[in-house]
């Protein structure tokens, strides 16, 4: 910020750029709160793998993989606090996810 401007230009300056920096933080929250869905969604798809797995194959390292994927707690909503969301996201990314067709 320039030293010649006044007072008054300062602060509404820098009342713009913190609005500006308001408005990018609200977008990258909102984009988090769409990847996180689109995460859930894929849970979801794990868990339609987990239900329609045939008897024999319930009891086996495919099935257990598939449990540990369906019980993270994957919601998040935009105002969530991020600590919250990368903590979910680190148990996401460390799970050992299924391959299936007996290579678990």
């Amino acid at each position: 910020m320039a030293k010649n401007m006044s007072r008054p230009e300062r602060w509404a300056a820098a009342a713009k750029v913190a609005r500006e920096a308001l408005d990018k933080a609200r977008a990258g929250q909102e984009e988090l709160e769409a990847a996180m869905s689109d995460l859930k969604a894929v849970q979801e798809e794990y868990e339609g793998w987990k239900d329609n797995l045939p008897e024999s194959l319930q009891s086996s390292p495919t099935a257990d993989k598939l449990e540990e994927v369906c019980n993270m707690d994957l919601d998040w909503s935009n105002g969530d606090d991020l600590d919250d969301a990368e903590s979910k996201l680190d148990e996401a990314e460390g799970v050992d996810l299924p391959r299936g067709f007996g290579r678990d």
